[in-house]
């Protein structure tokens, strides 16, 4: 399974990449467009993403916009909401507006930093994108 994780702390990067490179191939982003454009790439050339972590507080593009424009590529691309890509929104963001907005976009799943493996993977679990 391939894996874009996007968050512009390098830590938490690393620590998500240390904790789901066991289920697939992780590809880390510090910013939200070049993630954009890298999922893009993979739906033109249909290539399944397994799972998406996003944060929400990020400098070019924040993650609600981000979790926006990956869910219309998707949509452009024919991909119906039941086979959408799981995204786990992973964030110290505790406004329960922005909480709100990400579900109402179609996050999977919103973990609050700092976050375990125990933790991320449960959710994992919890949502069957691991058994």
């Amino acid at each position: 399974m391939d894996i874009i994780i996007v968050d512009d702390e390098l830590v938490a990067r690393k620590k998500l990449t240390e904790i789901l490179k066991q289920f697939g191939d992780c590809h880390e982003f510090p910013e939200g467009n070049s993630a954009i454009t890298y999922f893009g790439n993979m739906l033109r050339d249909k290539k399944k993403i397994g799972l998406i972590t996003l944060d929400i507080s990020m400098p070019s593009a924040s993650g609600i916009t981000v979790l926006h424009r990956l869910r219309v590529l998707e949509r452009i691309s024919g991909i119906i909401p039941t086979q959408q890509t799981p995204i786990l929104m992973v964030t110290a963001n505790t406004d329960k507006s922005k909480v709100n907005k990400a579900l109402s976009l179609g996050c999977t799943d919103y973990i609050l930093k700092p976050f375990d493996e125990v933790t991320i993977l449960a959710r994992l679990k919890k949502h069957n994108i691991i058994h």
